[in-house]
């Protein structure tokens, strides 16, 4: 190794040190995502009431993840127009990488729903700091690559919960599918949205995207690659959130659009 790579190599892990004392306390504070919702974009382009109502539906969803769904009573979340979701799987993962989430059906809304955790403890917060990158392997794009911890959380229960989804496709047809997570959560919506694209009956129309504080998931070729596929990718980012800052942009990593603002 070089002088460089060394010196290099050495400033990323005083940083990485660093940041890891700043934003612990903010990754815990922000373990619900439920907050009120407004209508502002980064460029100031109004946003449709449309939206709004669907965004404020969604982000309850996302705050489900956190809680123990397996008879959805999880407060605030699973109360209004969530009470009535049917619970079709409660997953979780411990070990070295913590990964919990469910897959739902509100018949009223007509919509499948896949719902991610974001970090809610030490380990998942010492994953989400290791800035390494690996492709993700979808034949669709190949200079892509991922938050190396934010893929290996995913494929914990990628094929089962996948699989899950395109079952329940087939038996409810007229159905949406809906992808949702906070924080981490968003990164693994992201990911479970890109390996359904394709599936018989799902289009852009139907198969949306709702992720609520969402970190930089990849590169600029990821973006790029989000971006170009066509689907709704509804990225909700709160002003004073540090999350959606992280990883750095100087490790390579960088945001799809567009990106909604909610004030503080």
């Amino acid at each position: 190794m070089s002088n460089h790579d060394f010196l290099e190599t050495f400033v990323k892990r005083i940083f990485v040190i660093l940041l890891s004392l700043f934003v612990l306390t903010s990754i815990v504070g922000e373990a619900s995502p439920l907050r009120s919702l407004h209508r502002r974009q980064k460029d100031q382009i109004p946003v449709p009431d449309a939206d709004i109502r669907e965004f404020k539906l969604w982000v309850k969803y996302a705050s489900a993840a956190y809680c123990d769904v397996t008879d959805w009573k999880c407060g605030k979340a699973c109360s209004g127009e969530t009470a009535e979701t049917r619970l079709i799987k409660f997953f979780t993962k411990t070990g070295p990488r913590d990964n919990n989430g469910y897959v739902a059906i509100n018949d009223k809304e007509k919509a499948i729903i896949v719902g991610y955790r974001g970090t809610a403890n030490v380990q998942g917060f010492i994953n989400d700091i290791q800035f390494n990158q690996i492709s993700f392997d979808n034949p669709k794009f190949k200079n892509a690559k991922v938050h190396f911890g934010f893929l290996a959380t995913y494929n914990d229960t990628r094929k089962e919960i996948t699989k899950l989804i395109k079952d329940l496709v087939k038996e409810n047809p007229d159905y949406k599918v809906i992808s949702t997570g906070h924080s981490l959560g968003g990164s693994l919506a992201v990911f479970q949205t890109l390996d359904l694209i394709g599936t018989p009956g799902l289009n852009p129309s139907n198969l949306l995207t709702y992720t609520y504080g969402e970190p930089r998931t990849g590169n600029k070729d990821f973006a790029d690659f989000v971006k170009s596929t066509g689907y709704k990718f509804f990225r909700v980012v709160n002003e004073n959130d540090i999350i959606p800052h992280l990883p750095p942009q100087d490790f390579k990593y960088d945001h799809y659009g567009p990106e909604f603002w909610v004030d503080p």
